[in-house]
């Protein structure tokens, strides 16, 4: 018998378990006739979703495949795939499904192939592959190999090993063209050596930055009609517009409704009822949280405010809720409280902000405004109307609970002061003035356990609204789309301008709304379109062809260009003119001494991959600085604010063996960097030039 088909008889069922990972991977070897070479009927199931190169892709083995992998993240994660989820697992599969067909056709092209012995001595080679090892090593990075080993040696699930050898020869046959594609790359001395002087060599320079915004006035240039209808003649190119389009639409969100909320309290309350009925509390947390409870102690400030508000009044034994928080509905019972040895204030405040730098117009207001308080007016309604502290006068000037540590040192130190109900003030801290009233104090730490239940979206809801969308498209498609929005209450919005399989801005990358928009007219109205967080009606309201932007509509840009491009002509004279009064020997600082308004800088000594101090990542700054020897004022050096003119002071040397210490490093960062970009470039070509056919949209909605 083979080894390869010994190998594949003796693998354990623990690949089973990692197998699924890979389907998107697999399933085109596993006869899931992807490229439609099992015939059916006219049906449904066997109409084309897309093609690949005039390959087809049927509805049934695409939508075989997304089963698949849905039920693999269903495992994955205890949870059913939601509707916005199956729409990424779609987008995912067929991105999946069209890399792995140009893969395909690119590899028979180079004729690269993997033998069985290949296989054979990767997995049983002193480094297997790294989905296999990792499931025998242990949390510390050791590698079982005797385990692998009796994996490997126990004589079960030939199937699997089929489909594990599957994923290794397509890994090592990508692999393999990856090497050809790559081979040719190479990166020269030259580029080694200019990383190791961008990211090690410190150079300590000065400078003066001539901003043609200050240099030269706009009364200095003219600007005529004439000159900016050259400019645009000279620069149409820079005007070429690619195809866009606008759509107004109409969003129907997945929002829980009034019956989605209600079934989660009802049921909360039917456990709440079990509860007090004498069921194991801590049990029904197992069964029916979604949240694993804890078995910590919580402090005052850890606690969301509902639950802060609740559990700190309950008494040990009570159970509370259903009480609605920010992710949810919680059935609350409390276990324990415990002393802590930390001390936690409750308290409010009232803030009067120093404005204009007037300190004593804002400490007086403080002061008035502590009078009434002390009086006993209302303190949450003073705060209210007083407070600039606009987040906590809205709450009637409640802080919360807090610790030592958490307020600036001079609010702390007379809040802790205080006592229980005591108002104490003003206080200056740097955001102002405060009066400050505790409300209560306490050490107490507590421990309960909570049944969390997030409200979902049901089906019944997403069915209603679904059916909510349709009807007002098909009463949009019979009339008119925004008085049929404004009559039933809908909000219409509008995209900005998008190009054709770009982004459409408010809605996402959706292929199939995309090519509703670029093959229809104005006041086309699309059929419902699910979307990631609910559905949407659209209606294309905007139209315009690919050509050159009219000169009147981008006339006001190019004064404002032209008018620069003279500034700088007028800047670069006068620049020109200030460097030819420095001397061999002079420094820099002689402009200064010539001209009031130039300011020498001095930034901190920097490398030239860095940012530098006043400068940024300036590559004209760079260049400029990089061509100078120690000692040497530059020319005028254009960049986008103006000119600069900038004395070399000193580099650091050179160190040889620093330089070949890290050499082979810089070698491997380049030749690494120059390889994704490569391989980048070249999987968007492939995809740009091959014929793929996305008909989607014409099945999922």
């Amino acid at each position: 018998m083979p080894l390869m088909t010994k190998i594949r008889e003796s693998l354990s069922t623990v690949f089973a378990v990692f197998a699924g990972v890979f389907v998107v991977y697999i399933v085109l070897d596993w006869g899931m006739d992807i490229t439609g070479r099992k015939r059916r009927g006219p049906s449904l199931e066997s109409q084309e979703v897309g093609s690949i190169n005039g390959e087809p892709i049927f509805y049934k083995d695409f939508s075989e495949l997304v089963r698949q992998v849905a039920d693999n993240q269903k495992t994955q994660t205890g949870i059913e795939p939601d509707e916005n989820q199956l729409h990424a697992i779609r987008d995912q599969v067929w991105n999946d499904l069209v890399e792995e067909k140009l893969y395909d056709t690119e590899i028979r092209k180079v004729g690269v192939a993997v033998t069985d012995q290949e296989i054979i001595d990767w997995v049983r080679g002193d480094n297997p592959p790294d989905f296999l090892r990792k499931q025998f090593t242990d949390s510390l990075g050791n590698f079982n190999r005797q385990a692998y080993e009796s994996a490997i040696q126990n004589p079960k699930n030939k199937a699997t090993w089929v489909r594990v050898e599957d994923i290794l020869r397509k890994q090592r046959m990508r692999e393999k063209l990856q090497s050809i594609l790559l081979a040719g790359i190479r990166i020269p001395e030259s580029e080694i050596l200019r990383r190791y002087i961008d990211q090690n060599i410190k150079f300590d320079a000065e400078f003066a930055l001539f901003d043609q915004s200050m240099f030269v006035k706009d009364d200095q240039v003219k600007v005529t009609d004439d000159d900016v209808r050259h400019y645009y003649n000279d620069h149409s190119d820079e005007f070429k517009v690619e195809a866009i389009r606008r759509l107004k639409y109409v969003m129907f969100n997945e929002v829980p409704s009034k019956n989605d909320t209600d079934a989660v309290t009802s049921e909360l309350a039917d456990i709440a009822r079990q509860a007090r009925a004498g069921a194991d509390f801590l049990e029904l947390a197992k069964t029916y949280s979604e949240t694993p409870s804890s078995e910590t102690f919580f402090k005052h400030g850890e606690l969301s405010q509902v639950k802060e508000n609740t559990v700190y009044e309950m008494k040990a034994g009570d159970i509370v809720g259903p009480a609605r928080d920010f992710d949810g509905f919680h059935l609350i019972k409390l276990l324990e409280f415990r002393q802590g040895k930390d001390e936690y204030l409750r308290a409010s405040h009232i803030l009067i902000k120093v404005e204009n730098n007037d300190s004593v117009k804002a400490l007086k207001q403080a002061r008035e405004v502590l009078g009434s308080a002390k009086r006993g007016e209302d303190f949450a309604e003073l705060s209210t109307k007083y407070s600039q502290d606009a987040g906590s006068a809205a709450r009637g000037g409640d802080l919360g609970w807090f610790g030592k540590g958490r307020m600036v040192k001079s609010f702390e130190e007379a809040a802790f002061k205080a006592n229980v109900g005591q108002i104490v003030g003003p206080v200056r801290t740097q955001f102002g003035y405060h009066i400050i009233k505790v409300t209560a104090r306490d050490r107490r730490e507590v421990k309960f356990t909570d049944i969390h239940m997030g409200v979902k979206v049901s089906g019944q809801t997403r069915d209603a609204l679904n059916q909510q969308a349709q009807d007002f498209q098909y009463l949009a498609k019979n009339g008119n789309f925004a008085k049929e929005a404004q009559g039933l209450g809908y909000a219409v919005s509008e995209t900005p301008p998008f190009q054709k399989n770009a982004m459409i801005p408010g809605v996402g990358l959706n292929p199939g709304l995309n090519k509703f928009t670029f093959n229809g007219k104005v006041g086309n109205i699309s059929e419902v379109i699910t979307l990631q967080n609910g559905y949407g009606a659209f209606m294309i309201s905007e139209v315009k062809d690919a050509g050159i932007r009219p000169f009147d509509e981008v006339k006001a840009m190019l004064d404002s260009r032209v008018k620069r491009e003279k500034k700088m002509e007028v800047l670069k004279q006068l620049v020109t003119q200030l460097r030819q009064t420095l001397s061999p020997g002079d420094s820099l600082r002689k402009l200064a001494l010539q001209r009031p308004e130039v300011v020498i800088q001095h930034p901190t000594p920097f490398t030239l991959s860095e940012a530098i101090p006043s400068v940024g990542h300036d590559l004209a700054f760079v260049g400029g600085v990089s061509a100078l020897t120690v000692g040497e004022i530059s020319k005028p050096v254009e960049a986008s604010r103006g000119y600069y003119i900038i004395e070399l002071l000193s580099r650091s040397p050179f160190d040889s063996s620093q330089y070949n210490s890290q050499r082979e490093f810089l070698r491997s960062q380049a030749l690494r960097e120059e390889r994704n970009l490569f391989y980048a470039n070249w999987l968007d070509q492939l995809k740009k030039s091959s014929d793929i056919v996305d008909d989607r949209d014409l099945f999922y909605r």
